[in-house]
């Protein structure tokens, strides 16, 4: 199951808040925020890729049951 056009977008829309919220915090903010921003922003951009590779894997797995089926 991949993720949803609405949920894509929402994903977007919030990575694009937290890249503001870095510039920001980079300039006055204590370390730890920074940090924490920044691991929020990796997460929050790495969903697309594991949702895509979740979606390789089952593709190849679907492969084998129709494999084995036939």
């Amino acid at each position: 199951m991949s993720l949803s056009t609405q949920v894509k977008e929402s994903i977007e829309q919030a990575s694009n808040c937290m890249r503001d919220a870095l510039a920001f915090a980079a300039r006055t903010e204590h370390p730890i925020t920074i940090t924490t921003i920044s691991d929020i922003l990796c997460r929050l951009e790495s969903l697309e890729q594991v949702d895509d590779l979740m979606q390789q894997f089952a593709k190849k797995d679907d492969e084998k049951t129709n494999r084995y089926r036939g």
